[in-house]
């Protein structure tokens, strides 16, 4: 189970960060979990897409193992930390900071999804002919 433990707030976007950790006894995935502002919460699409950055990469975390979210630029890749362990650190390249400024930080698992295909849906049954 992966839970934010820390938000670095900064001047500028390349130190500005969220630190995840799993906190469960099994490793998860980290594709399919987001991360967002009360921009989720109130509904406005715009900014839902805007203030939302969602894990895409099929990334297995081990327990106790941290990612960490910077909002700057760079390439997502496995980097050693001060403890001598690994944390994953994944890049927005937002050009603008988005965590300083937030009330609330918010952790989503989207867990399940599936796969609609509009001509697989039944026609609905046509009442005029009764």
């Amino acid at each position: 189970m992966l839970k934010i433990i820390e938000i670095h707030t900064a001047t500028n976007t390349q130190s500005e960060y969220v630190v995840l950790q799993n906190q469960g006894l099994m490793t998860v995935s980290l594709r399919g979990w987001a991360l967002c502002t009360d921009a989720y919460l109130e509904g406005e699409p715009t900014e839902i897409a805007e203030q939302m950055y969602i894990f895409r990469e099929e990334v297995n975390i081990k327990p106790y193992t941290r990612v960490v979210l910077f909002t700057g630029s760079g390439a997502d890749e496995w980097m050693p930390t001060v403890d001598g362990k690994q944390a994953y650190c994944a890049y927005w390249n937002r050009p603008e900071r988005l965590w300083t400024s937030a009330a609330h930080v918010h952790l989503l698992h989207l867990q399940s999804s599936k796969i609609v295909f509009p001509n697989t849906v039944p026609a609905p049954p046509d009442l005029a002919s009764n």
